[in-house]
């Protein structure tokens, strides 16, 4: 069945050679692992939520069940199965060390599922990670390893991803994958960042965004006035011959008056690397809007490789006069467009702090003020202001009853300045101590200095909540305020990326205590809604810990509904003469946890495993075969500790 399957399907074309990794050999060719489709769905490079994507996405229709093939000659090193990320996914081996992946799979060869099936059936686990080799399991180029499906994270496709013989995963183009492509890209906006506390963009202090004219095959964004250091940004996308779907660009070069300033070209990367995504995009805007502006300079802390020797990093801080910037976006096979923008730069303002008042030692070093009305607010972060890592703004245009005012105060040094900002001229710098006080009205705000090579823990007021950061919390130095009216807190501002995640104690008061199903949870800032945050509880039930990966606003949230477990269902896959059986599951505050699953069918327990995006839990086992009348038995519990079991008793199957 699988040779006939295999040789009736889309023809099996080997791609040429157009760029080469370094590490391929000349006689190395590639095969294109599927017969879905020729149609690259998601390049390498583009942006994620929280990564870069690291391999190509070929199209399958929105359909599952296609043929996936060897790339080339290989041994199977590991096999994944879980509900997130790349579900199932095969890595095959290569003698030169590299590795061809590939993911989402709704199944692989029978070889392969029955060795995965015989282990995970000794503790009946979905999960499942290891290495293979040990069972020497190989394919030849073009042998049928799998079946494209929707496991793990998107839609249906296959998502076939190449890493070197050191395991960084490089652009499956440029080891001769070949597409049908003869558009360019498309520039869509262009965003320009003040960069220093006096930077101006059309007398903003704000990211500045416009969308371009295109007029004679060339993108324009018109003039800009600057003042102070800058940074730009383009939205670029480009597209292939026969499909809608939007692919990055694969190079980007911008000239200042012809002189090439930034270079970046997206050909390999480490994983190590890959939250550097929020360097290299926008962070506030892909934070709020999903749109991954590319930045045209190298921000501090940024190590990708992306980026080719041009003699400058891209950060423009220009002497006053007028200047003419060029960018060029190219995909892969050489299809290029070009922007233009005018920028005119002048002096900056440096006026705008009016006032600065020293204080004796004894109010310096006394305990921090928090002003009465403050301890009554309702705990949100200063309003009006516009933040950046190292200053502070006032911002008049939102500032409402004179809260424009800014007022910030070094702590623990033997004099300390209070700095008053009135006008948006110039911002307040963070980095003058470890320890700020920031006043706005009557209300006040400790700043903490979270620099890489140190780790910190910040306090809310009353010290029932405490952040912890690890050494590299963040990619560069960062002032954290936390504010909140317990057990909620808020960490602001929410500007800059964790690389690493933060971890949570909030001490639970004697009526948190004896709260069933209590969790910590994130509030989304758009709708509102709250998503459960990884928590647990200490043995003395005094305290709950939980890992975050952002700043924001959360709270702690209480879980005391089971999960739903409903519409059992008997079916056969179409791919191979297997049953499973399915059941709806549901949960809405805390979420499934999955792995507290246990399945029975006529009495026999299976492997219970979880769909997230269908919401179902399906029940595998190699030997199941389904009786006329069947009794299905289903256990599960959420993450806040709540516990279905549900039976169903005289399900039919015809």
């Amino acid at each position: 069945m699988l040779i006939a399957f295999f040789c009736s399907g889309f023809p099996i074309t080997e791609v040429s050679s157009q760029s080469r990794s370094a590490f391929l050999d000349d006689d190395v060719t590639y095969l294109w692992p599927t017969n879905a489709s020729r149609y690259m769905s998601s390049s390498f490079g583009e942006t994620r939520a929280a990564h870069f994507h690291a391999a190509m996405d070929i199209g399958t229709w929105g359909h599952e069940g296609y043929a996936v093939f060897a790339s080339r000659d290989g041994i199977v090193q590991r096999i994944g199965v879980g509900p997130v990320g790349y579900g199932n996914v095969i890595y095959l081996l290569h003698d030169d060390g590299s590795i061809s992946l590939y993911a989402h799979l709704k199944d692989f060869h029978p070889r392969i599922r029955a060795v995965v099936d015989s282990l995970r059936l000794m503790d009946y686990s979905f999960d499942f990670n290891r290495n293979m080799e040990e069972f020497d399991i190989r394919f030849q180029r073009g042998q049928q390893i799998g079946w494209t499906g929707s496991t793990g994270v998107g839609p249906p496709h296959l998502h076939f991803e190449l890493r070197t013989p050191d395991g960084r995963p490089f652009n499956p183009l440029l080891a001769g994958m070949r597409i049908d492509d003869t558009i360019p890209p498309q520039f869509s906006g262009i965003a320009v960042e003040p960069l220093s506390a006096n930077s101006l963009v059309n007398g903003s202090p704000r990211i500045y965004r416009s969308r371009p004219a295109l007029r004679g095959g060339v993108y324009h964004f018109g003039s800009l006035d600057v003042q102070g250091e800058i940074g730009l940004a383009v939205n670029v996308f480009d597209r292939a011959n026969a499909t809608n779907n939007v692919h990055a660009v694969y190079e980007l070069k911008m000239f200042v008056n012809d002189e090439l300033y930034f270079h970046s070209r997206a050909d390999s990367f480490a994983y190590s690397e890959s939250r550097q995504m929020f360097l290299d995009r926008v962070y506030p805007i892909l934070r709020n809007e999903r749109r991954g502006y590319q930045r045209l300079y190298v921000r501090n802390g940024n190590s990708l490789p992306f980026y080719l020797n041009a003699g400058q990093t891209g950060r423009l801080d220009l002497p006053p006069g007028e200047y003419s910037v060029r960018i060029i976006a190219s995909d892969f096979f050489g299809n290029r467009s070009q922007a233009h923008a005018s920028l005119n730069v002048t002096e900056p303002d440096d006026a705008g702090i009016t006032e600065s008042i020293f204080f004796p030692m004894s109010y310096a070093d006394s305990r921090v003020r928090v002003s009465p009305d403050s301890r009554n607010n309702p705990g949100h972060p200063p309003t009006a202001v516009i933040w950046h890592k190292n200053w502070v703004r006032s911002d008049p245009e939102n500032a409402v009853n004179g809260t424009g005012e800014l007022f910030l105060r070094p702590l623990g040094s033997f004099r300390d300045e209070m700095r008053m900002l009135s006008s948006s001229s110039v911002g307040l710098p963070l980095d003058l101590a470890d320890r700020k006080e920031l006043r706005q009205g009557n209300h006040t705000w400790i700043l903490h200095r979270i620099r890489p090579d140190q780790p910190v823990t910040v306090y809310h007021e009353d010290m029932r909540i405490s952040v912890n950061f690890p050494l590299n919390a963040f990619f560069e130095p960062v002032s954290i305020g936390i504010t909140g009216t317990y057990p909620e807190f808020i960490l602001f501002p929410d500007i800059e990326p964790f690389q690493r995640p933060a971890t949570v104690r909030i001490h639970l008061d004697d009526e948190l205590q004896n709260r069933p199903g209590i969790g910590l949870y994130r509030v989304n800032p758009v709708n509102g809604n709250s998503s459960h945050v990884a928590s647990r509880m200490d043995p003395d039930a005094k305290w709950i810990s939980g890992t975050i990966f952002s700043g924001g606003r959360y709270t702690i949230d209480y879980d005391t509904l089971a999960p739903m477990i409903t519409n059992p269902k008997i079916d056969r896959w179409g791919h191979v003469d297997r049953h499973y059986v399915s059941v709806s599951v549901d949960d809405d505050l805390s979420g499934i946890d999955y792995r507290s699953a246990e399945f029975y069918v006529n009495g026999q327990r299976g492997i219970a495993e979880y769909d997230p995006e269908k919401k179902l839990l399906r029940y595998h086992h190699p030997a199941f075969v389904p009786k006329r009348v069947n009794e299905i038995t289903v256990k599960l519990s959420d993450r806040a500790g709540n516990t279905a079991e549900k039976t169903f008793s005289g399900v039919q199957y015809n």
